[in-house]
């Protein structure tokens, strides 16, 4: 078929006319006029139904077309450069880096790649950090394009003039070369995104011979849990060189010297005084240094080490969705090297702690070091000068992890020192042993697990029940809602009073049976609307310091009709748990899906989010997004801020931590990283028969801004009904055009979801009720659907 023809076949499907031409009485005549609507909002036709969505016809394998797109970033391997050697000329006092270049396993002309960099970095075997000595920088020995020259056969030589510093190669060091070619395009926190990186490094005689070669305290299979595989530092330098773990960190060290002076003091200013750094934000947006006085960039001065401009981004700035104290996150198996007495020192303290802390800070707030240490350990609100090594004799050696209370793993994570997590021994099953008679649905499910004085029947459980509306994966009943009365529908704290639930007390310690009565929906069920539930349980469980664990919470899949568990009805979109050495899934990057943003007890599980994120709720916190939780999923990992009618945008630390919020990066450098979350073959538009249409709320009153035109609300966006590739796809494209507040993209695109589907208003039940059977009876067997109980 010829494109032509096939954009034309796409415009007869998007122009399908949308409206009802009028009714009849039943002899023929003209019926009675009836009452007139409501006005809608400018544009909207009340009178439009809803239809299936046509995404696929157009947009067929977009999100497959979405990762092949990301999958042309940070090609490993396909240029490799190899060093041959450094030789030194000291007739005429240059140097000369030999070295070959293949691309796709051909020879290739270094002089054709697009980025080529060479350095020497001095390694001090004493204090084992690359550094040069004091007043020296890194050595760059990358000669210019006229010194560069092509031998042929992927040999490349370039040499560089050496000035001063001919004598720095003769002592132990490490040359690097590293570059890429192709960059495809650019994002926030100066991330190249290239085709093909490439690095190699040469370690001289003088290294080679010490007996303490340097080992970096920090592993790159941590950064890879978040980023890209493999860790490409920027989006273009290798964390590990060739896939050897002794270099693991070392290409950094070009430009991280262990000495050399940082140049982003705003990330102590952003938790240290927050209102200064929001004034200067104001005035230099993102170069807030430009603004501080010498006496504000020599207070909060640091050095280039790895581990402070790492610690300080992701305490103080980055979107960091871990808990500082998760140090085996970037440290495995090497917590033995980051708490030994070398390192309980002030700058250890200081790359992610406060000096004395701010109470307008986003992170970090009252842990401030000046709250934290002990009074002795002050002097003029600042940290006293003797105290700065804390393990001198006398004092605290040997104690770091002791007096510091870290021990290299998130309490509310592991159980124990050694990396056992809390869901590793405390597991609850739900049992086969379901039953549903007469609209009573009974379960029971137990726990096992015992820690110390942490035994299983020390769960405190609450149970889930959703209700899936005509056999899609969304929910036509929500657990968590509240239509009958102040109780929530279908959701029950064990053991408390609920209309609607009973718990059978004769049940063994650590086991529980309960019963829900559906008798509220009935009707939808005798229907055939509701033909299987999803039965959930959030076990609650308390550690010695009252605090919630982090625990999986386990759902199943109840058959109604046939009263049997099918629990691979809908196969799982989102993988939370990542199997065997796949570097996929929320637990990636959370370690314990909810621990940051909800209670930890609702981890392994998204199914279990989704009985409380439905279609049937506009997002609570984003704007023109629906609760849903693939809406607010992606929404929120593209970065949309919370809640933005609530922002004071006169004032500058609100502004800039909105700033700050929109300007973040996913963290695997590209959100068109499907696989990043998603399992294989799970994140193309929705199956129109698999999935619910969805509400989203309006837009926030922000004053000023292109998305809210002069009305008497400022909720010129309203609250819309909406298809699932339109709720679901869409969240992405609508967070980056509310974002860039780019007000006739969105009126666009809202156009196109309309025009492809459906864009209803208003945005409430009722519409929503009206959308469900237009379109789901179309595909299964189920009478008019009334969603009220």
């Amino acid at each position: 078929m010829s494109r032509k023809m096939l954009v034309l076949m796409c415009s007869i499907f998007l122009i399908v006319p949308l409206l009802f031409m009028g009714c009849t009485g039943d002899d023929g005549s003209t019926g009675a006029t009836g009452a007139t609507g409501p006005t809608g909002p400018p544009g909207e036709d009340l009178t439009a139904t809803a239809k299936p969505e046509t995404c696929v016809t157009c947009h067929s394998g977009a999100g497959d077309n979405h990762q092949a797109d990301y999958d042309l970033f940070f090609q490993d391997g396909v240029i490799k450069v190899t060093i041959d050697n450094a030789v030194v000329n000291p007739a005429d006092n240059t140097v000369a880096v030999n070295f070959h270049m293949t691309k796709g396993n051909a020879d290739f002309n270094c002089k054709d790649v697009d980025n080529l960099n060479i350095y020497f970095t001095q390694y001090d075997n004493t204090l084992n950090r690359f550094q040069f000595a004091s007043g020296q920088d890194r050595l760059s020995i990358k000669g210019t394009p006229s010194n560069i020259v092509y031998k042929g056969s992927g040999l490349c030589t370039s040499t560089a003039a050496l000035g001063d510093n001919a004598a720095l190669l003769a002592n132990p060091g490490v040359v690097v070369v590293y570059g890429y070619d192709e960059q495809l395009g650019s994002i926030a926190a100066r991330v190249r995104q290239v085709a093909y990186p490439y690095a190699d490094l040469l370690f001289n005689a003088a290294y080679k011979a010490l007996p303490n070669p340097y080992v970096s305290a920090s592993t790159v299979t941590g950064c890879e849990k978040c980023h890209t595989i493999p860790y490409l530092k920027h989006g273009n330098i290798y964390g590990r060189v060739k896939g050897v773990a002794a270099t693991d960190m070392i290409t950094c060290k070009a430009c991280h010297l262990d000495n050399g002076e940082g140049g982003h003091q705003v990330w102590q200013l952003l938790v240290d005084d927050t209102v200064k750094a929001g004034d200067y934000w104001a005035v230099a947006p993102g170069d807030v240094e430009s603004e501080m006085t010498p006496a504000e960039l020599a207070k909060y001065a640091y050095k280039t080490r790895l581990m402070n401009d790492v610690h300080m981004s992701h305490a103080m700035e980055f979107e960091y969705p871990q808990s500082m104290a998760n140090c085996n996150t970037c440290h495995a198996g090497k917590l033995d090297k980051i708490f030994t007495d070398n390192n309980f020192v002030l700058e250890t303290c200081k790359s992610c702690h406060p000096e004395t802390g701010s109470a307008q800070a986003e992170k970090m707030q009252g842990l401030g070091l000046a709250a934290i240490l002990p009074s002795s350990h002050i002097t003029g609100g600042l940290v006293s000068p003797a105290r700065v090594t804390c393990s001198t004799a006398g004092c605290h050696a040997g104690q770091f992890k002791t007096i510091t209370g870290h021990t290299g793993y998130n309490k509310i994570i592991y159980a124990t020192d050694n990396g056992v997590k809390y869901s590793d021994i405390f597991k609850v099953t739900i049992d086969n042993n379901a039953s549903f008679d007469n609209n009573l649905l009974t379960f029971s499910f137990h726990a096992t697990g015992t820690l110390g004085g942490l035994v299983s029947p020390n769960i405190k459980p609450t149970v889930l029940v959703g209700l899936y509306g005509y056999d899609t994966k969304d929910y036509i009943a929500g657990p968590h809602e509240r239509t009958i009365d102040t109780a929530r529908d279908i959701e029950y704290v064990v053991g408390t009073s609920h209309p609607r639930f009973t718990t059978d007390n004769t049940t063994a310690a650590g086991s529980w049976k309960v019963t829900a009565n559906l008798s509220n929906w009935a009707k939808l069920i005798a229907d055939g609307v509701v033909r299987r539930v999803e039965i959930g349980v959030i076990p609650t469980l308390r550690n010695a310091d009252n605090n919630i664990v982090a625990l999986n919470a386990p759902s199943r899949t109840f058959n109604l009709g046939t009263k049997t568990f099918t629990d691979s009805f809908y196969p799982a979109i989102v993988n939370v748990i990542p199997n065997g050495t796949k570097k996929e899934g929320c637990n990636n990057c959370h370690d314990a899906l909810a621990v940051n943003f909800h209670d930890p007890d609702r981890g392994g599980n998204i199914v279990i989010c989704r009985l409380c994120h439905i279609t049937k709720q506009g997002g609570s916190h984003l704007e023109m997004q629906s609760r849903s939780i693939d809406s607010y999923a992606h929404a929120i990992h593209t970065f949309q801020d919370f809640d933005i009618g609530d922002i004071d945008f006169d004032n500058n630390v609100e502004s800039m931590f909105h700033d700050l919020k929109i300007e973040s990066t996913y963290p695997t450098f590209g959100t068109t990283n499907c696989v990043s979350c998603h399992n294989a073959g799970r994140f193309n538009a929705p199956a129109q028969d698999k999935s619910m249409a969805g509400i989203l709320s309006p837009s926030d009153n922000v004053a000023g801004r292109a998305i809210n035109q002069a009305t008497a609300t400022g909720d010129d966006v309203p609250a819309y009904v909406t298809g699932p590739g339109s709720r679901a796809c869409g969240a992405c494209h609508r967070a980056v055009m509310i974002k860039e507040d780019q007000a006739a993209e969105l009126a666009s695109f809202n156009q196109h979801t309309k025009d492809g589907g459906y864009l209803l208003v208003p945005g409430t039940i009722a519409t929503l009720e009206t959308a469900i059977n237009a379109v789901l009876p179309t595909f299964n067997d189920g009478d008019f659907v009334d969603i009220t109980p």
